[in-house]
């Protein structure tokens, strides 16, 4: 990545780690495919920046783009 890619990404990172953060840890998501995660689960991938937690960001962010849209 780029530095300014990188950057960005790890301000997202941060933003998703802080709101999942502040849902009860043990509380479970559905994700695609009907597997289930805790939340926990969620903070673990996203803080390894494994694919699948990089796809957690960029899901989350996405999802936060359409909630602020007028």
């Amino acid at each position: 990545m780029k530095n300014g890619k990188l950057n960005q990404y790890k301000e997202q990172k941060q933003l998703v780690l802080a709101r999942f953060k502040t849902l009860n840890p043990e509380s479970k998501l559905l994700m695609g495919g009907g597997k289930e995660f805790t939340v926990k689960d969620l903070i673990n991938h996203v803080e390894q920046e494994d694919t699948f937690g990089k796809k957690i960001v960029d899901t989350q962010i996405r999802m936060l783009k359409i909630l602020t849209e007028v």
